[in-house]
This record gives structure tokens, C-alpha cells and sequence, in this order.
């Protein structure tokens, strides 16, 4: 059988480039050094366009984290028109805090600093999470003003780590709650968690602030959309309750959506009317450049 076809051509073809190096850090007991590196989804043919980039950090408790297991979720997602890129940072076995939020604010900067090899707009560069990614992701957004930079350290520091927008899905945002149950009085079961992420002095009321996104909110802090199911029972609901009610105080607009029946990662995070909900928070800060 021979049929001649005649294809309008209205989608790119997209590439997913891994094993991309965007850091150097101190490893093995500061002897060692380890690469960090990034994935990325991007045109496979770049011209003049420039994209809306997305940041996504997978989550694993603070302990474990692979930088390609949410690629299933995400590529379709690409195609509509975001770049993004799933970034490794170091675990709470490696290195305690703040060395993860350092890692992920070197790989924006590396990225705004390469915006012309991947095609990104560098105004237009959007943070998300889950679990711990989610904490991370928070900590970046409210760390994008000039009070953040203490987080700055290493490559690429004539440009900045600020984002555009986060996105949270059932992120722990205040490390100083985060210890009992609420209903059962019981110790909460990220405690462990979270105390190894902030290491031997995770018990001080400083620390546990500095690493509390709640406690870091200012006219700064870009836009957020959160999502977190009312039978969470890892990080319990009121983490983004209050996270919400202390955004909205502060003027930071907000969007927050609470999945009815659902746990801690479930499928229907990712469905893909949730999709379309993160895919309309990018474009309309794009539409109206920026916040």
C-alpha cells in the first residue's frame, strides 16, 4: 500500500537531555568532590524562541532523591511549551541544611546562566516540589529576594536565583510544627526526617526557623500554588493551612487546593486536570509578565 501524506508540521519535537553537570560540591567528608546534575526537556531545535522554564524537585523524605523518576509526569507537560528541568540536590545523608537549598538555587542560577543554549526566558522561571522537593521549592521562593542570598554560594553568581512562582505539593513549610501529631499527640512521622535534614543543631529555634518557609515570607516572596490531600499522613494538612493563611496575610497572591480522600503522593496529584491547573499558575504569571 503507497499514500502520499501531506503533514502540517504544528508541534516541535523535543529533546530530553540528562547527566547534565550544573555544580561541583565538597563531598565524602569534604576530601571528595561530587558533580550535581540536572535533566532537562527542551526543543530540540532552538531558533529566537524563548520558554517559560519549570524547575521540578523530586521528594524522598529529605534522605533519598532521583533526578528522572518523575520524567512520565512531566514531558507531555514540556510540550505544551515549559521547559523543565529535574535537578538533583544533596540528600540529608550527605550534607544537612542548607546545602540542599543551596544546590537547587546554584542550578537556577546555572540555568539563567545557560538560558541561550536551552532556550529559556530567564524572566519567566517557575520552582516545584514534592514532599521534601516541596519544602525545597517554598524555601527558594521566599528566598528570592536580596535577604536570600546567604543561599547563594558557588558558580554563576552574576545571576540571581529568583523564580517567578512555586509550585508546592504537600511540602513541610514549618520546621518548628512539624513534631507531634495534631489529633494523636504522637510524634509526627517526618520528625525524624526533618531533624536529620537539619542535623545535630536541628533542635534550635533559629535553625528550625531559618529553615521554615512560613517564617520567611516577605513583599519578596513570589506567587504560590499549593496542593496537599486532607488525609496526608506524613506531612499533615495544617503544614499548608497555615502556609496559605500566612501568604495571604502577607499580600502574596495564593492558590491553594485541598484533594479530598487523598494521601501523601497520590496518583491524582498528577491527573491531568491537576496538570492543567500548574500549566494555567505558569501561563498566566507569563501572560502577565511575571507576577
Amino acid at each position: 500500500m503507497k499514500k502520499e501524506l501531506n503533514i502540517k508540521t504544528e508541534q516541535k519535537c523535543w529533546s530530553l537531555v540528562n547527566n547534565i553537570t550544573y555544580a561541583e560540591v565538597p563531598f565524602w567528608y569534604g576530601a571528595t568532590y561530587k558533580n550535581l546534575k540536572c535533566s532537562i526537556c527542551m526543543p530540540k531545535v532552538r531558533g529566537g524562541e524563548r520558554y517559560p522554564l519549570l524547575v521540578w524537585l523530586c521528594g524522598g523524605a529529605f534522605k533519598v532523591m532521583d533526578v528522572d523518576v518523575w520524567w512520565p509526569q512531566w514531558t507531555e507537560f514540556a510540550r505544551r511549551g515549559c521547559i523543565v528541568a529535574s535537578v538533583e540536590y544533596r540528600t540529608s545523608n550527605e550534607e544537612v541544611f542548607p546545602a540542599a537549598l543551596c544546590d537547587v538555587k546554584a542550578a537556577i542560577r546555572y540555568l539563567k546562566a545557560h538560558a541561550e543554549w536551552y532556550g529559556i526566558d530567564p524572566e519567566q522561571v517557575y520552582v516545584a516540589g514534592e514532599s521534601a522537593g516541596g519544602a525545597l521549592a517554598s524555601l527558594v521562593g521566599v528566598t528570592s529576594g536580596p535577604a536570600g542570598g546567604i543561599y547563594d554560594v558557588g558558580q554563576w553568581l552574576e545571576v540571581d536565583s529568583g523564580v517567578q512562582g512555586v509550585i508546592d505539593y504537600y511540602g513541610v513549610t514549618d520546621m518548628r510544627t512539624n513534631r507531634t501529631d495534631p489529633v494523636q499527640g504522637e510524634t509526627n512521622a517526618t520528625a525524624g526526617a526533618t531533624d536529620q535534614f537539619l542535623g545535630v543543631e536541628g533542635k534550635t529555634e533559629d535553625l528550625q526557623k531559618a529553615a521554615s518557609a512560613v517564617c520567611q515570607i516577605s513583599h519578596e516572596t513570589p506567587p504560590f500554588l499549593i496542593f496537599h490531600g486532607d488525609q496526608d499522613n506524613l506531612v499533615d494538612i495544617t503544614q499548608s493551612e497555615l502556609f496559605y493563611k500566612e501568604l495571604c496575610k502577607a499580600g502574596v497572591p495564593a492558590d491553594y487546593y485541598v484533594l479530598k480522600g487523598e494521601g501523601h503522593g497520590a496518583d491524582a496529584f498528577y491527573q491531568k486536570e491537576m496538570m492543567e491547573l500548574v500549566w494555567q499558575f505558569i501561563k498566566g504569571r507569563k501572560d502577565r509578565g511575571g507576577r
